[in-house]
């Protein structure tokens, strides 16, 4: 049995990436909805959110990572993997979405018909569009870096090479 401090060294190291892609991301999204309403004198403070947005997209990562049928195409083409964990983590990602507008309601005994409203706004869907498009591309580096290696990964980005005899 591995210490505890260990395997929370390893998920804060296999996290890492997925925060910082989902942060730069999500800001810049946030960024470009600031442009737009900016130019209708409405302004809005996203970066906080945005920040958030990494944070439970990385713990959504973590959370549907786990599940036991992740991965269930090991000897087909990439695609199909990458499709599959897109559709899992967009479903993940839109209960979470769900249950942080829900929870507060259902606390408070209140009806959750604002939440169906708040999933019908054109922002609401904006977002799950962005998201549906944000975890495709993660997906596919992902797939690719798994079956290339990080070695190969590095080399090939950076051009450095592992050792001088590769």
């Amino acid at each position: 049995m591995r210490p505890i401090g260990e395997i929370v060294k390893d998920e804060i190291r296999e996290l890492t990436p997925v925060v910082i892609y989902f942060f730069i991301a999500l800001n810049i999204l946030a960024l470009t909805r600031t442009l737009i309403l900016r130019q209708y004198d409405i302004s809005v403070s996203t970066f906080f959110n945005a920040t958030i947005g990494a944070l439970v997209v990385a713990k959504v990562v973590m959370v549907v990572g786990i599940l036991p049928f992740m991965e269930p195409f090991p000897k087909i083409p990439i695609i199909y993997n990458v499709l599959w964990k897109t559709l899992l983590y967009m479903i993940g990602a839109f209960v979470f979405q769900v249950l942080e507008e829900a929870l507060p309601l259902l606390l408070k005994g209140q009806s959750l018909a604002p939440v169906w409203e708040h999933v019908q706004t054109p922002l609401f869907l904006m977002v799950q569009l962005w998201l549906t498009l944000l975890f495709l591309i993660f997906c596919t580096f992902r797939e690719l870096f798994r079956i290339i290696g990080p070695e190969k990964v590095r080399e090939i980005f950076l051009g450095a090479r592992s050792s001088p005899n590769a």
